[in-house]
Parts: structure tokens; sequence; C-alpha cells
């Protein structure tokens, strides 16, 4: 058995340790389109693929008595959230400087994709049964690499953009957003009883996903394309399918 506290700190925290990136800062700058390139494959299966399967599963145990219409405008919306969320951080003019765009749209990413996290976590939790979750080289090491890379979406563009390494740590702070997230089912659990407080966590984690999905899309096609394609060559495109199946493998081999 393992505690939850202990995987909610842990999810928070192990992306911090992707600062470590800023020691091959001269080969991420000297090698951008393949290193964008990568993280394009990775963002894609974690926004597009991941997150969009979520959704797609658990629309029909949404809303129980409730018309497909309704669920589906309700995912609809969750779509919208996340595309207007990508067009404010892309073409609004709260951030001036284009590099920094991209910097921010996977910051905002990364947070929702922690807070999902966090949520799906937490979930497993409530109902009175702590499940069993395996502590094994594999399934530790295969963690550990998954937050990194989550971490390395934030810090690639970030060293592209020529941010500071204390600017970019900070940035990074927002995956603490699944530890606070990892409670929320109990809390629902509690406030609403089980099976109420179970439909209310399948729900807002759903629209997390939901978000997440179409925010990913812009940052491929808006933040992560440009750049792994600024210079010639194709190499980058070799790196998108390493990024997609590397992170597919990762999730193969921990959930």
């Amino acid at each position: 058995m393992t505690d939850l506290a202990v995987l909610a700190i842990g999810f928070g925290l192990m992306p911090l340790a992707s600062i470590l990136l800023y020691s091959f800062r001269d080969w991420i700058v000297s090698h951008r389109n393949l290193a964008c390139g990568g993280l394009l494959g990775v963002v894609a299966f974690l926004g597009l693929s991941h997150a969009m399967t979520f959704v797609l599963e658990n629309k029909p145990f949404l809303f129980n008595g409730v018309s497909t219409l309704a669920t589906a405008s309700f995912l609809v919306f969750g779509l919208a959230v996340g595309g207007i969320l990508g067009w404010l951080l892309f073409e609004g003019r709260f951030i001036r400087k284009e590099p920094s765009r991209i910097v921010w749209a996977a910051v905002a990413f990364l947070a929702i994709h922690s807070f999902g996290d966090g949520l799906v976590l937490g979930g497993d939790f409530v109902g009175g049964a702590l499940p069993s979750v395996p502590i094994d080289s594999l399934t530790v090491s295969g963690t550990v690499v998954h937050r990194l890379i989550e971490g390395a979406i934030v810090l690639v563009p970030a060293v592209a953009a020529a941010w500071r390494r204390r600017s970019a740590f900070l940035v990074l702070f927002v995956s603490l957003g699944s530890i606070p997230a990892a409670y929320i089912p109990g809390f629902l659990v509690d406030s609403l009883g089980l099976v109420s407080g179970s439909a209310a966590t399948l729900t807002l984690s759903t629209f997390y996903s939901s978000m997440e999905a179409t925010l990913a899309l812009v940052l491929i096609v808006r933040g992560f394309l440009p750049l792994a394609t600024t210079s010639h060559g194709s190499r980058w495109l070799a790196w998108t399918v390493i990024g997609f199946i590397g992170i597919s493998l990762v999730h193969f081999l921990v959930e």
C-alpha cells in the first residue's frame, strides 16, 4: 500500500528536477529543431491521444439520465475553453514577446496536465479502500522519466527563448498543482457521498482532459511545430515519431 500524500508529492515535485536540462543548454540551442520535434510528439500523445481517449471513454458515464446532446455540449465547452486559452496566450496582448508566448502556453499545459493527473490519482483512493500501487524499478523509473519529460515541455522552449535558469525553475512549480488536486476527489466524496462524489470527480477530470486536448493542439501548431521546422531537413520529423513512441512506451509500462 502507498500513501496518497507520498504519491501526490512525488508527482508534483519530480518535474522540478528537469531543471537539470539547463546543463545541456548549448546542445538544445544548437539542436532546437530536434528537441522541439521530440516534444511535439510527446505533446501530441499526452494532449491529443491520451487526453482525448480519456474524454471519449468517460463520455457514456458522465451523466446518468442526461441526454447525449447535453453531455456532448459539456465536453465541447471544455474543448472550447482550452482553445480559447491557447488563443489568448499566443494571440492576445498579455504576452508581448513571441518566444515567451510558447513558454507560457507550455506552462499552462503543464499546469492543466498536472492538475488532471492529481484528480485521477486521488480518485483511486476514494471509497474507503487503498489501491495497491506496484513499487518496482520499472514502474518508478518510468514514472520519473514521464515527469521529467513533462518538465522538459516547459524548459526546452524556455531555453530557446533565452530565459534565465531561475525564471524557468520558478514556472515549473505549476506542477505542484497535482498535490491539492489529489485531495479533491476525497473532499467531494465526503461532501456529496460516494456515488455523487465519484461522478463529480469523473466529470471534473474529463473537463480538464478536454481543455488539455485543445490547448495541446494549439501548442503543437502554433508553438512546437514552427520551432521544429526552423531549419532545413526533415530530421525533426523523425524525432517527433521518436518522442511519440517513447512517451507511449512509458505509459505502456507504468499504467
